[in-house]
């Protein structure tokens, strides 16, 4: 190929060509990640929402919500001592999830929370609180109460991942037939169900959601910010990781 630079006739190759046009399209690529790292930056920097996760976050209702700190009084109100709990009893970080067992969102994000939580569990401790949408999830509520009475004979734990993996199908004989599975005296069980033995704990979590600026589920507290959306595995860690680093400076 023939160009004329500077009034002089130029012979250029083909690949010579295509090797300047990679180059260009380098340098501009190079460019744009500059201007998008320092973008960034300053949006870290003045307290907005932080665009890493805002990209990486989706939700039921909204976009991911980071940076948002609750005050101190919330905070205390969120880090329930009696709600459901895992790892640390003397935690760098305290993770609390407000969830719904109807949601699919809450069932793509309790597989890496429980164990990337184990992972770390020397340093982070895992709260589980409950916000049913039972007009969107039916059963949601129903759910929530045989959760906690599963709590009450020391099984939470696998009862809560038993209505993750069967979630949607939250009718009394699927609850008992999870709760004789999971080794529970049925008995006491459906008698604690019968009777909405939590209902009050689940409505004080959801008032304590709602007054802390819980808009949909999942949404987690990583040391009181605020982080609405499902994690996956990868985007988990670099958060635990991140908040671990920042508290140990």
């Amino acid at each position: 190929m023939h160009t004329r630079i500077f009034g002089r006739e130029v012979h250029i190759s083909f690949w010579k060509t295509i090797g300047i046009l990679l180059f260009i399209s380098f340098i501009g690529g190079a460019t744009l990640f500059g201007y998008r790292v320092y973008g960034y930056f300053r949006a870290i920097q003045q307290g907005d929402a932080n665009p890493y996760l805002s990209e990486k976050l989706q939700s039921s209702v909204s976009h991911a919500v980071a940076n948002t700190n609750v005050t101190s009084e919330d905070l205390a109100l969120i880090q329930d001592t009696s709600s459901p709990a895992l790892g640390s009893d003397t935690p760098t970080l305290t993770i609390v999830e407000f969830l719904d067992y109807g949601c699919p969102f809450c069932r793509a994000s309790f597989e890496p929370v429980r164990e990337l939580t184990q992972k770390y569990g020397d340093k982070v401790r895992l709260i589980v609180r409950n916000f049913p949408l039972e007009d969107l999830h039916p059963g949601a509520n129903r759910a929530a109460y045989a959760a906690l009475c599963a709590q009450d004979q020391n099984k939470f734990w696998v009862y809560h991942d038993k209505l993750f993996v069967n979630q949607g199908t939250f009718e009394e004989t699927n609850l008992l037939q999870y709760a004789k599975e999971a080794g529970l005296d049925v008995g006491v069980f459906q008698s604690c169900l019968d009777t909405q033995k939590f209902r009050n704990r689940i409505e004080s979590d959801v008032t304590v959601a709602l007054r802390a600026g819980v808009q949909g589920t999942p949404t987690f507290f990583f040391n009181g910010a605020r982080i609405q959306g499902a994690l996956d595995q990868k985007t988990l860690e670099y958060l635990i990781q991140a908040f671990l680093k920042q508290e140990l400076k």
